[in-house]
């Protein structure tokens, strides 16, 4: 994300952009003139979309440049104008590397311009065939069976090209659902890194009046315990934040699923809105389990979000986590967790309207949704975490009084803390 001034210069810069043109950090950009970044060939065309986006115009284009490295990497690039007093302030610049979605692209189109090729080829060499075939039917009536082998063979390329296309389509929703994710991850990434480092400017003021507290009064004292306290908690957020927005592979490690649930709720209740509240009962006494920390917290993030969804954005979610004996695999709904032992579970409850059979059944295929413009792999990614953690899911539905969904673990029978 890059931020210009009215004539086109670069007064701030974050993200990955930022990582990519300016290694050893910002100051290597900032002031420099955004079209001089582009290669020759391209700059009159990023000319002419600040011109167009200086009318109040939000303007779009896709454009290789190098990067630090001197390697080329393909760009989308939005230019979007901001206006004040009906007056050009300046310009936000979002880049989103497009590279991979490019290159699938070209290796697609050169698989349907080779299927293409053999298609004509059969069509011509079936027409000549057609032809000849026409004469020696009148001859002989055996070669009848090669001419309906040459259309046969005809109609299996035809399937082989539609097929192509198909592939094509669903090649490119997914590389752009990719591209979608991966910007909004950069984008509270870059969001969030900035306020932490602001919040850290507050703290240490702040820390520094509670060092000469004596020269307050009891009330000023009091109202600097509150400041500190919410600058703490806005901390603690922004390090969530940032740790939901970072793209790393999953590590398991042992993870008490009771205080991990309980700091969830905290950081869950700033998404959901003040209309949603979200109840939490648990019982004393650690619950361990062996799972990816931020996987599960991403998990619990998008059940509760759907619950959300299903109460119309009012309403209450109901969070209780426990233990039980080991369920026999017949009486899963998905799949038996670990065998044997002690299970650990989490459930999310709802007060929404509940889902018909046919929705629950589908619940978890990727791609599949009620909602309109929803992904439809949150609860996709739900299923993949629990798979992973040898778990499982549970699912109580029932029209007009809501929803529960059980996530179930087998409990971790060792220690909460690896050794170093």
């Amino acid at each position: 994300m890059k931020e210009l001034d009215r004539n086109g210069t670069i007064r701030f810069v974050a993200g990955l952009g930022c990582a990519a043109l300016a290694p050893d950090g910002p100051d290597q950009l900032v002031g420099r003139r955004w079209v001089d970044l582009w290669p020759a060939e391209a700059r009159d065309m990023v000319a002419r979309a600040l011109d167009r986006a200086a009318t109040g115009e939000r303007v779009d284009f896709v454009s290789p440049r190098d990067t630090a490295a001197g390697v080329s990497r393909w760009w989308e690039v939005m230019v979007a104008p901001v206006v004040a007093d009906d007056t050009l302030d300046h310009f936000i610049v979002i880049s989103r590397d497009v590279t991979e979605r490019v290159q699938l692209q070209t290796a697609l189109e050169s698989i349907n311009e080779l299927l293409q090729d053999r298609l004509n080829e059969s069509m011509a060499r079936s027409l000549s065939a057609s032809s000849r075939y026409g004469t020696l039917l009148q001859r002989f009536e055996s070669e009848h069976g090669a001419r309906e082998d040459a259309e046969s063979r005809l109609a299996g390329i035809r399937e082989q090209l539609d097929m192509a296309h198909r592939a094509r389509d669903l090649a490119e929703a997914a590389a752009l659902q990719a591209q979608k994710q991966q910007a909004i991850g950069q984008l509270v990434s870059g969001v969030a890194h900035d306020f932490n480092n602001m919040l850290q400017t507050v703290i240490v003021s702040l820390s520094g009046l509670e060092d000469e507290t004596a020269d307050l009064t009891s009330r000023q004292r009091r109202m600097l315990a509150y400041a500190m306290d919410g600058a703490r908690h806005a901390t603690a957020l922004t390090r969530r934040l940032l740790a939901f927005a970072r793209n790393q592979p999953e590590r398991a490690e042992p993870v008490d699923l009771g205080e991990l649930v309980s700091n969830f709720a905290d950081f869950a209740r700033h998404g959901m809105g003040g209309r949603v509240g979200i109840d939490v009962s648990r019982p004393s006494g650690a619950l361990p389990v062996w799972a990816d920390r931020h996987a599960l917290e991403q998990a619990l993030m998008n059940v509760c979000l759907n619950a959300r969804d299903a109460m119309g954005n009012t309403g209450d979610i109901r969070i209780e986590i426990g233990e039980r004996p080991a369920l026999p695999p017949h009486e899963l709904s998905l799949r038996e967790p670990g065998s044997g032992g002690t299970q650990v579970y989490v459930s999310i409850a709802d007060t929404g309207g509940g889902m018909p059979e046919e929705v629950r059944q589908r619940l978890f295929e990727p791609y599949f949704t009620t909602k309109e413009g929803g992904s439809g792999l949150g609860l996709a990614q739900v299923y993949g975490t629990m798979a992973r953690a040898g778990g499982g899911v549970e699912i109580e539905s029932e029209a007009g009084i809501g929803t529960r969904i059980r996530l179930v673990f087998p409990r971790y029978p060792g220690p909460l803390t690896l050794p170093e």
